[in-house]
């Protein structure tokens, strides 16, 4: 890909909490993402060489943008908006091509009825040959919310969820400020951790978590919801598809209740089933580190 859509707007809005040099890192790994057409690789060094980071400040920014905006597979670093932007353009390419090779391949005369019963014959002769037409072949049309999940209704709003309130958005607040994390609850990130109706067990798992990250990479940037917000969509990624569709115990109370006593675990007074949920899967992830460390 020589080419992709960059909205400003929706980019400057997702990556205004970053550093200059944590905003640059993540530009040119974008583009390097997008000039490879293939996730990042699983090397953290190799991929700090890729973009040329040589300070130390310069590697831990790396270490802190992959973190938060890539996820980690068997393939390398993958980012799920840039893995669309290539596909679209890999399928308009291959469209393009079969396109091409049809007018090459088909008689005139077929050509013509062709062109005759359908309205497409511009957009065929833009793909076989790109200067008649629109350069439709070369570029993708333009796509909003480039690098942010935020989505929108037809009158323009924001959606709302039922969990996206204030009283929510403040309850989250209150649990960054308890790890000296000053955010208003207005902040976009609360709210989409609101939307993910993630418990506060959960939620101070994920700042920890966060906070352990900041150590080992040696880097004095304070954590920030964004980052909070990634971990927490990791850890419920990395579980659920620990789980076979046999035993999805998350999915209904009946199996969070089950998984409970297995683990030999209790609901806590009036502790709703997402807050119990996230009290378990802390619980397994302690006990599978543990094991590992044995």
């Amino acid at each position: 890909m020589n080419y992709y859509e960059h909205h400003i707007g929706d980019y400057s809005e997702a990556t205004a909490h970053l550093t200059f040099i944590e905003d640059s890192t993540y530009s040119r790994l974008i583009r390097k993402y997008y000039a490879t057409e293939k996730p990042l690789p699983i090397d953290m060094k190799t991929v700090q060489r890729l973009i040329n980071a040589r300070s130390k400040e310069e590697k831990n920014a790396v270490v802190s943008v992959l973190n938060e905006f890539f996820t980690l597979t068997d393939d390398g670093w993958r980012q799920e908006r840039c893995d669309h932007e290539i596909a679209r353009f890999k399928d308009r390419q291959s469209k393009a091509r079969r396109s091409a090779e049809w007018r090459w391949q088909t008689s005139p005369a077929e050509q013509i009825l062709s062109d005759c019963t359908s309205n497409s014959a511009c957009n065929r002769n833009a793909n076989a040959l790109p200067t008649q037409c629109s350069p439709n072949t070369i570029h993708q049309t333009p796509v909003t919310n480039l690098h942010t999940p935020r989505k929108q209704n037809n009158g323009g709003e924001k959606e709302k969820c039922p969990n996206d309130d204030l009283e929510t958005r403040q309850k989250i607040a209150n649990v960054f400020s308890v790890h000296g994390v000053s955010i208003t609850p207005k902040d976009e990130k609360i709210g989409e951790i609101a939307k993910l109706m993630a418990a506060e067990e959960e939620i101070r798992e994920a700042i920890t978590q966060a906070k352990e990250m900041r150590k080992k990479a040696s880097s004095s940037t304070p954590i920030n919801p964004g980052l909070v917000l990634a971990i927490l969509k990791g850890m419920r990624k990395k579980f659920q598809g620990q789980e076979s569709s046999e035993d999805a115990w998350w999915k209904t109370n009946e199996g969070i209740d089950a998984k409970g006593r297995e683990l030999d675990m209790r609901a806590q007074g009036s502790e709703s089933y997402e807050s119990f949920k996230a009290r378990i899967l802390i619980e397994l992830r302690k006990r599978k580190e543990m094991a590992n460390a044995g």
